[in-house]
């Protein structure tokens, strides 16, 4: 049964056709269609839940980059549970449901998020991603929608691990990291405070939750020199 799921899924892909990036976004995009979610995204990330670096590759709508920026700003969620646990993290009802993600489940359910389905890419015990399936509508997947989903996770690794070969496996600069204004500007503030590389990320996390401000655009003002988290206050 989840062969012939399999074949037809990567007929729908046409998988031999175009770059890795290129059937990421389509793998993204069958998702609505065959698992019945409102957006899918995938992510990659290298190292280790302290110290890793993440990327979002691609994303079928605003919402999906939305629900990427808020990962990050609070560090949790279940992109997170599902990397680190190795397993998929499914939550049909988020406001029923997500208590143990408080930062995260505020911001998603104020966004207009119901339901959030994590599935971790990985081969064996070697974890390289996440995809991430969101609906505006509470509702759990069905076997079939749970089945697909967890194929065209695989076939996202496979992707994924093609263009990982002969690439260091904890770095992943060889993608364009949408958060890569975020790593300049905790550079900044570890000179600044005097602190390490985690810590300064963790205090313009701090900064971005409490304002209510996106990850990247309190980044952004402290790379512009607009920003010092020293006083919390736009410069003059």
């Amino acid at each position: 049964m989840a062969g012939g799921r399999r074949e037809r899924l990567l007929g729908l892909l046409d998988a031999r056709g175009g770059d890795s990036i290129s059937l990421l976004r389509r793998v993204c995009a069958l998702c609505l269609a065959e698992v019945s979610v409102s957006g899918a995204a995938v992510s990659v990330r290298g190292g280790t839940r302290a110290n890793g670096n993440q990327a979002l590759v691609c994303g079928t709508d605003p919402l999906s980059a939305l629900l990427d920026d808020l990962r990050m700003t609070v560090g949790e969620g279940p992109s997170v549970e599902a990397f680190d646990s190795g397993g998929p993290v499914l939550v049909p009802d988020l406001a029923a449901d997500g208590a143990r993600w408080p930062g995260f489940t505020s911001g998603a359910l104020a966004a207009g998020i119901a339901a959030v389905f994590s599935f971790p890419l990985q081969v064996g015990v070697v974890r390289v991603g996440v995809l991430d399936l969101y609906r505006t509508t509470a509702g759990p997947l069905s076997r079939r929608e749970l089945t697909d989903a967890l194929l065209l996770a695989e076939i996202a690794t496979q992707a994924l691990l093609d263009d990982l070969r002969g690439a260091d496996p904890m770095d992943v600069g060889w993608l364009s990291d949408i958060h890569a204004v975020v790593h300049q500007a905790s550079g900044i503030v570890a000179v600044q405070l005097r602190l390490s590389m985690q810590e300064a990320l963790l205090r313009i996390r701090g900064h971005a939750f409490a304002h209510h401000i996106p990850l990247n655009e309190v980044a952004r003002q402290i790379v512009a020199r607009e920003l010092r988290l020293e006083t919390g206050r736009i410069e003059t």
